[in-house]
């Protein structure tokens, strides 16, 4: 079915293709899960803010075009937060599962603590004594444009590890199965040919945003937004301060 519906090479090169993505995750407990598809969100806010918002308004100014100038929240800061190189949190995350010495999610916190103590988007009990919604040495939260997430940091970094082994690699690419096979490239590469130490589950997931986003800049996007009625599922219930 896959080999079937794949795009065939042809002479056009026109593509239509549709992003479906998880919407924005807030539960009574939020693990590294929910703080990937939260980035996830983040990244493709800020290109909406970007192609829609910013870049429009650009255009308007240089043909003198009058309109009301839309206000809207810039959520790079909190992009950074999460994946400046060295100092935010998915380089934290990536520095502990690299560490030789000993490391748990509790040393993990405090280090994000002490390097983003100050950061406007982050905050613990450690780096705000108030903020009794959060649980001290268990707890972070990182106030996202859709809102405050508090998120546990339990099993962060072994959710981050998330090692597949490069003999189980080698398996799936010598499958007899072609669409197995394609998905698993790195399986080419023999035992020994591999030097570096595996990359985190942080780190893929950012490289794929990464690649996602460029995708969709060379593109022309348009988008279908949609409004949360309600944090109950329920039907015909419209809580107008959430929306």
């Amino acid at each position: 079915i896959a080999m079937g519906l794949g795009v065939k090479q042809s002479k056009a090169h026109s593509v239509i293709g549709v992003l479906d993505i998880y919407g924005f995750e807030i539960f009574p407990v939020n693990s590294f899960e929910q703080f990937c598809i939260n980035y996830c969100n983040e990244k493709l806010q800020q290109l909406f803010i970007d192609l829609v918002l910013k870049q429009e308004q650009e255009e308007y100014e240089k043909e003198g075009i009058e309109w009301q100038h839309v206000k809207y929240f810039n959520n790079k800061q909190i992009c950074d937060l999460v994946e400046e190189p060295h100092r935010g949190l998915l380089a934290l995350m990536d520095e502990a599962c690299l560490s030789v010495g000993h490391m748990d999610d509790e040393i993990l916190l405090e280090a994000m603590d002490r390097q983003l103590a100050k950061h406007p988007h982050y905050s613990s009990r450690q780096t705000n004594f108030l903020a009794k919604h959060i649980r001290h040495k268990t707890e972070f939260c990182v106030n996202h444009y859709a809102g405050n997430v508090v998120y546990s940091i339990n099993g962060f970094i072994e959710k981050n590890k998330d090692t597949l082994y490069q003999d189980f690699k080698r398996l799936l690419f010598h499958s007899n199965n072609e669409v197995i096979k394609s998905m698993w490239p790195e399986g080419a590469q023999h035992i020994a040919q591999i030097t570096k130490r595996p990359t985190t589950a942080g780190s893929l997931f950012r490289n794929s945003m990464s690649d996602l986003v460029r995708n969709l800049m060379s593109k022309e996007p348009f988008y279908v937004r949609c409004i949360k009625p309600n944090d109950l599922k329920a039907p015909k219930v419209f809580d107008y301060e959430l929306v």
